[in-house]
């Protein structure tokens, strides 16, 4: 595998490689002798006053004064924060459930919805959510989007409420000199869970010359709230197929770290640890660094 051909699969894995609420009962205090009051926010600016009954992965039980018991799904709520304290009792959904950190999930975009990301600076992306299983994205070298960038769409459909299958299509392209070489990718998905706690397994194919390369990309990850603020994400890679080199007997990529969660964006830290075993792969084990920013733009 040449160079060209190893710059033009990480481009892959980047753009491949909303919002379900999985928040935590709130505190009790035995001493209180009032119910602690929560401001709800919908997804579609509605914005509700009251008791927090009850609350799981599937839906919210709230008291309101005028309107009594009312049932939501976590898919309709934006946020829930506690009022009456400064700093205490808020929380926020990953708005980002379409991708673990580089690899996509089977979850898409919002309808309606533009996202911004950026990797290490260098890398930016913007993804449009066409309707609730359709998104499109470009994929661009920050500072001359010309000499590397990538376009790509993913096709969903939910199997049932906690199982989603989705399809990821790609198209890489870096310029050498003054010829661009490009590659295709297509990726099939798995994802199980909600949009908060997860777990994905995909498998895809590198495109290129009209020939399906014989090395297959398996990609396994995990996704769970951990806090009101923060969830935990580990997306790892495996490399198998004939075309590996004859001299190595393993190549992947494991990983793991935290999205801090926000409002309208996230930030992720991260470490990277790739593993090559093999008669010539030298020093097996290097941790690289990963830092990004999510956005979701508009309302």
């Amino acid at each position: 595998m040449t160079m060209k051909h190893v710059y033009l699969l990480l481009l892959l894995l980047l753009p491949g490689l909303v919002a379900a609420q999985h928040d935590y009962y709130p505190p009790r205090q035995e001493a209180a002798p009032a119910p602690r009051q929560y401001s709800i926010t919908l997804k579609d600016g509605t914005e509700l006053r009251g008791e927090l009954l009850r609350q799981d992965s599937t839906e919210a039980l709230i008291r309101t004064k005028n309107l009594g018991e009312i049932r939501l799904r976590t898919d309709q709520i934006l946020r829930i924060e506690q009022t009456g304290v400064r700093g205490e009792g808020v929380a926020y959904p990953n708005l980002f459930p379409q991708t673990m950190r580089i690899a996509p999930t089977a979850f898409s975009a919002e309808k309606g919805r533009l996202y911004y990301r950026n990797y290490y600076v260098y890398i930016s992306q913007f993804e449009y959510g066409v309707t609730d299983n359709w998104s499109v994205g470009a994929t661009f070298y920050s500072i001359l989007p010309t000499n590397l960038f990538s376009l790509n769409t993913k096709v969903s459909v939910p199997v049932s409420s906690r199982l989603r299958l989705g399809v990821n299509a790609q198209y890489a392209a870096v310029r050498f000199d003054s010829f661009l070489e490009g590659i295709g990718y297509i990726q099939g998905i798995v994802t199980t869970g909600d949009r908060q706690n997860n777990t994905t397994f995909g498998l895809g194919w590198s495109l290129s010359n009209g020939t399906v390369s014989r090395n297959v990309v398996a990609t396994f990850g995990l996704v769970r709230k951990v806090s009101p603020k923060l969830s935990f994400i580990s997306e790892n890679f495996a490399l198998f197929g004939s075309g590996i080199n004859r001299s190595l007997d393993f190549a992947g990529v494991l990983s793991a770290g935290i999205r801090f969660d926000r409002r309208r964006h996230a930030f992720d830290l991260a470490a990277y640890v790739p593993i090559i075993v093999g008669s010539t792969a030298g020093n097996p084990i290097t941790f690289l660094p990963y830092g990004s920013y999510h956005l979701r733009i508009g309302k």
